[in-house]
């Protein structure tokens, strides 16, 4: 049986984003890190769908390598922390609009704003690159992520 998902969007402005976190571009050589993350954040939750680290890296190598639509990496990030990924946001273009491919923070860095600040500074550069709206799909399960996104302007479609 499927997680049911629902459609959220968000129109673009600009941002104002304060951080003392260091924002890192996604390359080829932070596949393992970032997908070390992706496994661990998901883990034991209504959105985990990798079991494996490999499966995870395939993952991450699908959406870095445009397998869901053109990966905007200039509006993807991820923070390093004691030299892991701490918390990771990837965008690609879907039928035209920006979406939220992934977003998720490790779980001992939860609760410190990563996501919130992640979120912004790819609204920020993607209205800065001309975009009006941004997407994204969420389980209807993962409240805590629902109350996040509504609190950053998110609406259901």
């Amino acid at each position: 049986m499927g997680k049911r998902r629902i459609k959220m969007s968000c129109k673009l402005e600009s941002q104002q984003v304060y951080s003392s976190f260091q924002f890192k571009p996604i390359t080829q050589h932070d596949i393992t890190k970032v997908a070390t993350t992706m496994l661990e954040a998901y883990e034991g939750t209504v959105d985990q769908q990798e079991e494996t680290l490999e499966q995870a890296i395939l993952e991450v190598e699908k959406i870095i390598n445009n397998g869901y639509g053109a990966f905007i990496s200039e509006a993807s990030f991820w923070i390093e922390m004691n030299d892991e990924s701490a918390a990771v946001i990837c965008i690609n273009l879907w039928s035209g609009t920006p979406l939220i491919t992934e977003i998720y923070t490790g779980k001992k860095y939860l609760n410190q704003g990563m996501a919130s600040l992640l979120i912004r500074s790819s609204m920020n550069t993607l209205y800065q690159m001309g975009y009006d709206v941004i997407e994204l799909n969420v389980t209807v399960a993962n409240v805590k992520a629902i109350d996040l996104y509504e609190k950053l302007g998110f609406v259901q479609k």
